[in-house]
């Protein structure tokens, strides 16, 4: 009982937060209610595991109110996700929590009243979602009724036209329901057995196994073959690093077009790189050659081309950095960064892949974590402002056009840069109907749709007209 009220009162609130609003501060109250529900309703949820999840999804949601990208927003939906999923699947992988938490958002209520696991505690023959279900198939059924007669009989007919439903709102009722739907679901404790144990009971470890003297001559082979491979490849990456830091060292930013073709061609030569270093790292530790008492001279040369590795990235990563800061951030030049540290990430896991005799199932659970929370970090930006900022404060001829190609949450920053540099503004009409558009919008924003950014502007646009009045 205690639950189906809450999800009534949630499903209002969702309405109320959500019907006919854009997203804002609405997405943080919702994650608010939601944590605070699931914490209320089920107390073997309050574990560690489900306290960081629910922190990151508080986070993701916070985002979406200061920053309020696409990014965030997708963040937000994807850490609520997978919060769901951590309810009942708190010892599970990312990947794992991300379906669970889908299958539960769906179809948990359903799962839960049909799992024969349930136990029967109450003893009352009828209870509130019983008689509330009653109610609303009997009004419906009447309603349906009373339409019909009424087409019929002119008497009636006449009476239900001079009835006034112009306050009643089908799409209210459907987003109600929905928010209804979404918060029983989320309450009601349920999980896709097949692909929650299989995940919780898959090992992480290798084992060892036995060797005969076969399998030993094998196992030396290999590992002989391995060291050959590795020195050659640590002699060939050493040289590449040289000849990467002379090029680094002679001021690479008097070639424009090379740097440019350096950068971005070369990560996704970087990447098949990195991919293939891996590849061959798990083909050579993939068994018993973990447990070779031999192989101490192997795993010395696999670290040093790891951390070679690793260089070569960093070395990418300050290429990427001199070209964005004399050319200009672009979105692609974010994406390089996150791609190289998504490579640092998986270079790190390899590493303890071979020094803890981890299998390569540890490998996907540790990057998807990785990536979980990398994506959560940059989401908590306005990557729009950030490179307008740059663009405008640190490059001597900014691409106003870029810029203007942006969302409206840099309308601010560009009126600001045209009214203090008329001579480097292009299409000063345009950034000035943009940001009075802004102004607009943010005027015209209902409580629910309040985003950070959007109030800072409305304050500092108020201070400005007082200003201007005094």
């Amino acid at each position: 009982m205690k639950k189906t009220l809450i999800a009534i009162a949630s499903g209002l609130l969702f309405s109320t937060l959500f019907y006919n609003q854009n997203l804002g501060i609405n997405i943080l109250l919702f994650a608010i209610i939601a944590i605070t529900t699931v914490f209320m309703i089920h107390k073997k949820a309050r574990r560690p595991e489900v306290y960081i999840n629910a922190g990151l999804y508080l986070a993701a949601s916070f985002f979406v109110f200061s920053v309020n990208s696409t990014l965030s927003i997708i963040t937000s939906i994807v850490t609520f996700i997978i919060f769901s999923g951590s309810i009942s699947g708190f010892k599970n992988s990312v990947y794992a929590q991300w379906f669970n938490g889908i299958y539960q958002l769906m179809v948990g209520a359903i799962h839960q009243l049909t799992s024969k696991k349930e136990k029967i505690t109450s003893t009352k023959k009828y209870n509130l979602g019983f008689i509330i279900g009653t109610i609303a198939l009997v009004v419906t059924i009447l309603i349906i009724f009373i339409a019909l007669y009424g087409s019929v009989n002119p008497i009636l007919g006449s009476w239900l036209s001079k009835i006034d439903l112009s306050f009643f709102s089908l799409s209210w009722v459907i987003t109600t329901v929905m928010g209804y739907l979404l918060v029983n679901n989320l309450l009601s404790i349920a999980e896709c057995d097949i692909l929650t144990n299989v995940d919780r009971n898959a090992p992480t470890l290798l084992k060892a196994r036995k060797i005969d003297d076969h399998i030993e001559q094998k196992i030396a082979k290999e590992q002989l073959l391995g060291s050959v491979l590795m020195i050659a490849l640590n002699v060939l990456i050493l040289l590449f690093i040289a000849l990467d830091m002379s090029y680094v060292l002679s001021n690479p930013l008097s070639d424009a077009v090379t740097l440019s073709k350096t950068v971005h061609e070369g990560v996704t030569a970087l990447i098949a790189s990195i991919v293939i270093a891996i590849t061959i790292i798990l083909i050579l530790f993939r068994g018993n050659l973990n447990f070779y008492k031999k192989s101490k001279k192997l795993r010395k040369l696999t670290y040093a081309w790891i951390f070679l590795n690793i260089a070569i990235i960093l070395l990418t990563a300050y290429k990427n950095y001199v070209y964005s800061d004399g050319f200009g951030l672009t979105y692609k030049r974010i994406g390089v960064f996150i791609y190289l540290a998504l490579c640092i990430s998986g270079m790190v896991t390899t590493y303890f892949k071979i020094a803890k005799k981890h299998n390569f199932l540890f490998m996907i659970q540790a990057n998807t974590r990785i990536a979980f929370i990398i994506m959560i970090v940059i989401s908590s930006f306005s990557w729009d402002r950030t490179i307008t900022k740059q663009n405008l404060n640190q490059v001597a001829h900014p691409d106003i056009p870029y810029l203007l190609s942006m969302s409206d949450n840099t309308a601010d920053l560009l009126y600001a840069f045209a009214k203090a540099n008329p001579e480097k503004a292009t299409n000063q009409s345009y950034i000035d109907t943009e940001y009075e558009r802004r102004l607009q919008r943010l005027s015209n924003q209902s409580w629910q749709e309040k985003t950070l950014q959007g109030m800072l502007n409305s304050k500092i646009t108020s201070n400005e007209i007082q200003n201007s009045q005094i």
